[in-house]
């Protein structure tokens, strides 16, 4: 009997009694089958009823060729742990069993992936419940900020197939003193829009950055011709409709995973993600979205809002992210910290628990509406976290505090946008004045310093300065602040500001010089390039360079630096002048460029 066991069988078994989990081992250490929650059981997927399905063909792999064409991931980094992502595909087989088993081996060369040199290696399984997606910890052995390459490869041996080699590094730990880290940030990636130039630009010099921040908006959930024609450039979204299902946003990140640029720097850099509405559906609230609720007329194909949601959360999860301590709300909020340079505290302003906001049926509601003191982005039990979260980072003496979250943070006055309709946008944070303020009057009381607020959502760049309505600021010295929000562009989503032909060079720039003219505290607008912005946090300031792209239909290089913004340790306000003095080629500076 054991003569006819294969390659694969062997690892399984000898390993079975040392890995983590519930039913088969080789089956638990695969994260991909967990629900989203640690506490909350409904959105797992049995790995007990896996197994009994396979009956005794659990041990009897595929012994095929394997491929790897989603890549390799990684995210979610600790200073001493990683989770690591691939999706294997059976060569020549259609069949749903049985399982694939991978070797999965983490090196601290990039050229020796033998078990023997490993500094961590681990066999597991995945079958078609989970469309063969492969989510793992690498933990224990891992030094704090530290690079490591690592490999997939089948349990019958490399010959059988192997990814390719994909790279991390670990974080500073909590009390180390790092000199400096670099961080890429993105937000709003549109397949039928465009090409993800971005995502090229970073991945093509990844040796000068540390980690990747995604806000949100990784996939769209249209279908073709809703929200951009992808026909001629060959990006139609697939499955063809607006998704809805568990399997329909599977196929849509599976679509997305297949972008070269996209997949390149998911191999080269660990990902830090969190999702904004699209993720789910269009200007998602607690319960609903702007075309989908929990009746039969908000009905998306066979599911209402909350089916919907649930689907789309599950498969947001068998990608490279920890499960959270949760509840039934489908939480994702988390902190990291990056040695004692900053705190990164992750925030959710869509899904959680948000108050209804902007519609399109009650703009006008929702604006009058804007002030009341009961309208939460967060819901009290996120915005408790917060507080907690930022109190206890001033207390350990991190350097900065960066808060990355999905919507603009700063009032913008969008008059100039919206024809005088109104004066501010009712889907940001101007829709929840009252939290706002009552964020910055904490900080501002217990005198908070080094708040870097970080967003995405609007498809245009926004440099501000942080303020409370009506408080004392001047907007050419700055003296008043109480932190700096770095707001990005999309990374191929269309600009907030307009496109389309009757949009020139001179609209834009027009468009973003009324917007600072009538926004004392908005430092920097400009909507006309694609793009996205690269974080260097020091002890002593943190700067950000905003990167752009004129042309999205096609894929190319030939991107913009469009400025650069500098704040110093404890000054909690931009440098003066902006940009270092220099002038800009897009987009308005503010009054503090003289």
């Amino acid at each position: 009997m054991l003569a006819s066991l294969s390659l694969a069988a062997f690892a399984l078994l000898a390993q079975v009694s040392a890995l983590p989990g519930k039913g088969n081992a080789a089956f638990a250490s695969n994260l991909a089958y967990r629900s989203p929650s640690l506490t909350v059981d409904a959105l797992e997927i049995d790995t007990d009823e896996v197994v009994s399905r396979l009956g005794k063909r659990w041990a009897d792999t595929f012994q095929g060729n394997v491929s790897f064409p989603y890549g390799v991931a990684s995210g979610d980094p600790y200073s001493d742990s990683v989770i690591l992502w691939t999706m294997p595909r059976k060569v020549g087989s259609e069949n749903a069993y049985p399982a694939i088993c991978l070797l999965w081996v983490v090196s601290a060369v990039d050229h020796d992936f033998s078990i023997e040199y490993s500094v961590q290696h681990g066999y597991t399984q995945t079958t078609a419940d989970v469309q063969y997606a492969v989510k793992v910890e690498a933990s224990q052995t891992l030094k704090p900020y530290t690079q490591y390459y690592y490999r997939f490869e089948s349990c019958e041996g490399a010959d059988f197939g192997h990814s390719d080699v994909g790279i991390f590094k670990t974080l500073p730990a909590p009390d180390d003193e790092e000199t400096s880290l670099r961080l890429a940030v993105f937000s709003c990636s549109n397949l039928p829009f465009g090409f993800f130039n971005a995502y090229g630009n970073a991945a093509n010099h990844s040796d000068t950055l540390d980690f990747v921040q995604h806000l949100g908006d990784y996939i769209y959930e249209y279908k073709n011709g809703d929200y951009g024609d992808g026909t001629a450039i060959g990006r139609v979204p697939q499955p063809n409709r607006e998704i809805s299902s568990l399997q329909d946003y599977r196929d849509r990140y599976a679509q997305y995973r297949t972008d070269p640029d996209l997949q390149e720097l998911h191999r080269v850099l660990a990902w830090q993600m969190v999702w904004d509405d699209h993720e789910v559906a269009d200007n998602t609230w607690a319960h609903g979205s702007a075309d989908s609720n929990d009746t039969l007329a908000g009905q998306i194909g066979d599911f209402q809002f909350s089916a919907r949601k649930a689907n789309a959360v599950r498969a947001y999860y068998e990608m490279p992210i920890r499960q959270v301590d949760t509840d039934d709300k489908l939480r994702i909020w988390r902190s990291f910290k990056l040695g004692n340079l900053a705190d990164m505290i992750m925030l959710d302003t869509r899904v959680y628990d948000r108050s209804i906001t902007n519609v399109y049926y009650n703009t006008d509601v929702i604006a009058a509406a804007a002030n009341d003191a009961d309208r939460s982005l967060t819901g009290p039990a996120q915005q408790q976290w917060f507080i907690d979260q930022m109190d206890q980072s001033a207390a350990r003496g991190a350097s900065w505090r960066l808060v990355m979250q999905q919507i603009v943070f700063s009032n913008i006055n969008y008059t100039i946008a919206t024809q005088g309709s109104t004066n501010f946008n009712t889907d940001a944070w101007d829709g929840y004045k009252a939290q706002r303020d009552y964020i910055l009057e904490h900080i501002e009381a217990n005198r908070i310093n080094n708040t870097i607020i970080l967003s995405g959502d609007s498809h245009a760049t926004w440099v501000s300065d942080l303020k409370r309505d009506n408080s004392t600021y001047d907007p050419v010295t700055g003296e008043g602040a109480l932190g700096v929000e770095f707001a990005g562009s999309a990374v191929s989503s269309p600009s907030s500001f307009g496109h389309g032909p009757k949009f020139t060079d001179e609209t834009y720039i027009a468009i973003a010089n009324n917007l600072t003219l009538a926004t004392p505290s908005l430092q920097f607008a400009e909507g006309q390039l694609r793009g996205y912005f690269e974080l260097t946090v020091t002890p002593t300031n943190l700067t950000a360079d905003y990167f752009g792209f004129y042309e999205q239909q096609t894929r190319n290089t030939n991107v913009t630096h469009i400025a650069s913004f500098t704040t110093q340790k404890d000054s909690n306000k931009l440098d003066r002048p902006l940009n270092g003095g220099k002038p800009v080629a897009f987009g308005s500076l503010g009054a503090g460029k003289a």
